[in-house]
């Protein structure tokens, strides 16, 4: 066999089974150093397990404003600033079976500006699952994403 035909077709199926698989952009560890050795530094993103790759991006793009940072069959990876949603269609052999998906954690993005955060879902049939509500630290509302998902928003408290 022609050593140029199988390095190329392995190259190719590497290549091929990567982007099947998921996620093989590079994440960008900053220069955070921890405050004790092997501490955390940041949270990166979060995985979401979602029915319908296409509708939860049309939900997480089009709606929430997020940006594409990588696609592959099974899995989209979508930023908002520094943080990311990562959505994958295929089971993992380690997820747990049987139970609600993310029930008791409740994520939160922030916004500059919940007035128009309103309007953007709104815009796009996205009910409140509790309404905007003044708080100590903000004003904080919550909805939920196509698969059930529970997310908050913050914005920060304006002058009065």
């Amino acid at each position: 066999m022609n050593f140029r035909y199988v390095l190329v077709a392995t190259t190719y199926y590497t290549i091929l089974g990567l982007w099947l698989m998921g996620c093989n952009a590079a994440v960008d560890f900053g220069s955070a150093k921890a405050n004790s050795p092997g501490a955390v530094t940041e949270a990166d993103h979060i995985l979401l397990a979602v029915a319908d790759l296409d509708r939860s991006v049309r939900f997480y793009r089009d709606a929430l404003g997020m940006h594409v940072e990588h696609r592959s069959i099974h899995f989209v990876m979508l930023r908002a600033g520094n943080f990311g949603v990562a959505l994958s269609n295929r089971p993992w052999d380690f997820e747990k079976k049987g139970e609600p998906k993310g029930v008791g954690m409740i994520p939160h993005f922030t916004t500059p500006d919940m007035d128009q955060f309103a309007s953007r879902l709104k815009e796009h049939g996205i009910p409140w699952l509790r309404n905007p509500v003044r708080e100590s630290f903000g004003i904080e509302a919550f909805f939920i994403d196509p698969d059930g998902y529970q997310w908050a928003v913050i914005a920060p408290l304006l002058p009065k």
